[in-house]
């Protein structure tokens, strides 16, 4: 058989159960202590009604496996004869077992020690030994705790417990100390109960006196009363006269007969300042407005002290015009828990803080406030109110309740600062929100004003450092001309090199640009030679009708046959439905030629001003026809404009980026293939995407791409600032430019400017 732990040793429990052991603490004790004691008097309040011991039994070994942790249990009455053998009656089981359900008791005080195994081997072996026994321990696979049930110096029954993670220790004895003897005493009461029902079939079946009967009631209710630890009382409320038991009086240090059994006598040893409130409590619920009187008072003790004592009382019977008739009560000396709690609360009280103990609802449960005017909330009316009661701004509100519900449903630790405007001015504040139950946290507010105004302080210091720090550099700047006159001269230079980069790109494409004008000029002149022939022709013709015009007398006859003839002969009919055509063809032409003479006088021309608006599909559009020479024979180019808001920019540095990008995205197209020109706006910038199915880039070249004087072109071909330049042109502009690049996999360069601020 094993043996218990010495002294107190830490018990691990499930989500279920409660931690009883040495390392627990004291607000964990009292917790379950609490859930143990309350248990208790509610299955011994309802025994003194009526209730069945065995349903009362079942209700408190549910509860002690819920504090415990354990996962099943018994509690059984021993049944000892004198010729057969010894067994215990289940009267309470979890899992629950049929109703009459025994347990042979067959070990003997002379067996060996064992390990039990099971709850039954428990009980034979705490029937053995007549104590304790605990089976398995910590990291065991089953842990089993047996308990013996004693009353009035006699074994009257066994509680088995079984399977709690970590095992069983004599810490956990002791909390459970109370049950047992509950438990003992209402086996004692059922027996009693019993023979007190076995009494009243005698009495029934001799027609004794009521009177009798009435007396062995009594005397059953005492005995029950007595031997249970809490006062439990019955008042006659027609009288004034108490019913109660040794522990009524006791709980203060009156011995039995000592005081009178009296509504008033109780009363009468009520602390002054409860007295008020708890007759208040009662007679609410003589109308019927609460359901029972709970209520935490003072009473004054034989040697003058006072005690905390918690009533419980309840109205059990009525007349018929609604009168009370009957109360029955409660009261358990709490006294030791409310000193647990008053340490806790001297604790608390040294903070500097409000502390606030609230619901998730909002809903302030108690308060510490070492300055009460600090207080959203008068004093007196903040336990009940709702946080959202508080004269608080909405958003602020909103904030708490976010913080507060995380706290509580994720069990973090949060912390936030916020300002409110009170009548001394604004004051700081920081708070922190811990979750101290499954639907309530506790928050700590400190005031920061005094860390606020040092951090202002300490802002005011850096500014005055700053401003000695700009004197400073005032004496720099005033010895710095030379650098400054040095920087001027360098930004020149840079725009005389963007200036220089963009001729030579003009002078690049001058062949092309040449064919390009080429093309319509040759066309025009062709046009214009056959217009001098079909006027050759029409001269004789023309020259006949002013020979007519002149000579209206003469021979219309023949003149009119000439013209006719001529009409034939020069197929004057033919000559007039061409001429139209080779008239518009021509100026066609000289559109052409002006459109690319504006395009190149547009791109050659510097900047000197200040930024334009403009619109960027028209820039690329315009980019295009100075380009195409370059683009045509070599790729399709695709377009997808999409409305664009104006760009703020110097319109010809735009124009030489998208030169340079797509002249580049031309000659990285080997034989035949496409460049795709994308726009749209994102947001707040303008898009240009300008992608090529060339032959792409590595890794190593696109990490070098915007360097200046770098280029992949044979010697000769490329200067190397195409892109350093484009780069410092969008930089300039405020823009940023990609580049996303694969070998064999083509290139796409994306452009984003800021939109124009309307």
């Amino acid at each position: 058989m094993a043996s218990l732990p010495q002294g107190p040793a830490p018990v691990s429990r499930e989500s279920s159960g409660v931690t009883i052991g040495g390392e627990s603490s004291a607000e964990e004790k009292l917790r379950a202590s609490n859930a143990l004691l309350r248990a208790i008097s509610s299955a011994q309040a309802d025994f003194i009604r009526g209730g069945e011991p065995r349903d009362l039994l079942h209700r408190l070994l549910a509860v002690v496996l819920e504090l415990t942790g354990s996962t099943s249990g018994v509690i059984g009455e021993v049944l000892a004869g004198t010729s057969a053998p010894a067994s215990l009656r289940l009267l309470a089981s979890v899992p629950r077992e049929d109703d009459g359900t025994t347990w042979e008791l067959g070990a003997t005080r002379d067996a060996p020690a064992q390990e039990p195994g099971s709850l039954r081997a428990i009980a034979g072996a705490v029937f053995t030994s007549g104590a304790p026994v605990q089976g398995g321990g910590p990291g065991a696979r089953h842990t089993f705790l047996g308990l013996p049930l004693e009353s009035g110096g006699e074994r009257v029954g066994l509680v088995g417990l079984a399977q709690r993670p970590g095992g069983y220790d004599a810490g956990l004895i002791d909390f459970l100390q109370p049950f047992l003897t509950a438990c003992g005493d209402l086996l004692a009461g059922g027996r009693n109960e019993q023979r007190r029902r076995r009494a009243e079939q005698e009495l029934r079946q001799t027609q004794e006196a009521s009177a009798e009967r009435v007396r062995l009631l009594a005397e059953r209710l005492r005995l029950m009363m007595d031997s249970v630890q809490d006062g439990l009382w019955d008042l006659d409320m027609t009288t004034g006269r108490l019913f109660a038991n040794r522990a009524w009086m006791g709980m203060l240090g009156y011995a039995e007969g000592e005081l009178e059994h009296t509504q008033g006598t109780w009363m009468s040893l009520c602390h002054p300042e409860d007295a008020e409130e708890t007759e208040r409590l009662v007679q609410e619920h003589l109308k019927g407005a609460i359901a029972l009187v709970e209520r935490e008072q003072r009473m004054r003790r034989k040697d003058g002290g006072w005690s905390w004592v918690l009533t419980r009382a309840r109205v059990v019977a009525r007349d018929e015009q609604g009168r009370p008739l009957r109360m029955v009560g409660t009261n358990v000396d709490i006294t030791t828990q409310k000193r647990t709690e008053e340490r806790l609360r001297a604790l608390i009280r040294t903070l500097p803080d409000i502390v606030l103990r609230q619901s998730a609802d909002g809903t302030y449960l108690d308060y510490h406030a070492p300055k009460p005017e600090d207080l959203a909330v008068p004093p007196e009316k903040l336990i009940g109110s709702n946080m959202r009661e508080a004269p608080f701004p909405a958003s602020l509100l909103d904030k708490m309740f976010m913080h507060l519900g995380r706290a509580i449903r994720e069990g973090t630790l949060e912390v936030f600062d916020y300002a409110l405007e009170m009548p001394e001015g604004r004051e700081y504040y920081e708070a922190r929100i811990r979750r101290s139950g499954s639907d309530e946290a506790v928050s700590i507010i400190r005031n920061i004003t005094e860390r606020k105004l040092f951090e202002s302080r300490l802002l005011q210091q850096e500014e005055e450092l700053r401003r000695h720090r700009d004197s400073l550099e005032e004496l720099v700047r005033n010895r710095s001309e030379k650098l400054l006159k040095a920087t001027i001269e360098l930004e020149e230079q840079q725009a005389q090199l963007i200036q220089a980069e963009k001729m030579a790109s003009l002078g690049q494409m001058a062949a092309g640009v040449a064919h390009e004008i080429n093309n319509p000029v040759s066309y025009v002149m062709s046009n214009l030679g056959t217009l001098d022939q079909y006027v050759s022709s029409l001269s004789p013709l023309l020259q006949l009708q002013r020979e007519l015009l002149s000579n209206p007398g003469g021979s219309l006859t023949e003149q009119l046959e000439r013209m006719a003839e001529l009409w034939k002969q020069e197929e004057v009919d033919y000559l007039l439905s061409d001429m139209p055509e080779l008239i518009e063809e021509s100026l066609a032409g000289t559109r052409r030629i002006k459109e690319i003479a504006a395009s190149l006088r547009s791109f050659a021309r510097e900047d000197t001003g200040e930024p334009q608006l403009v619109d960027v599909n028209t820039e690329l559009a315009s980019t295009l026809k100075i380009v195409w020479n370059e683009l045509k024979y070599k790729c399709e180019v695709k377009r997808d404009f999409g409305p664009l808001p104006p760009v703020s920019c110097h319109p010809t540095q735009i124009s030489q980026v998208f030169t340079n990008l797509l002249v580049n995205a031309a000659h990285a197209i080997e034989t035949r293939g496409e460049i795709r020109i994308r726009t749209r706006q994102e947001g707040s910038e303008v898009v240009v995407e300008i992608a090529d199915t060339g032959k792409g880039m590595t890794q190593e070249t696109l990490s070098k791409l915007f360097t200046p004087f770098f280029t992949t072109k044979p010697r000769g071909q490329g200067t190397g600032l195409g892109l350093s330049v484009s780069y410092g042109i969008i930089a300039k502009h405020k823009g940023r430019i990609d580049v996303q690049s694969q070998p064999g996999q083509g290139s796409t360069f994306t452009i984003r400017l800021p939109a124009a601020q309307r």
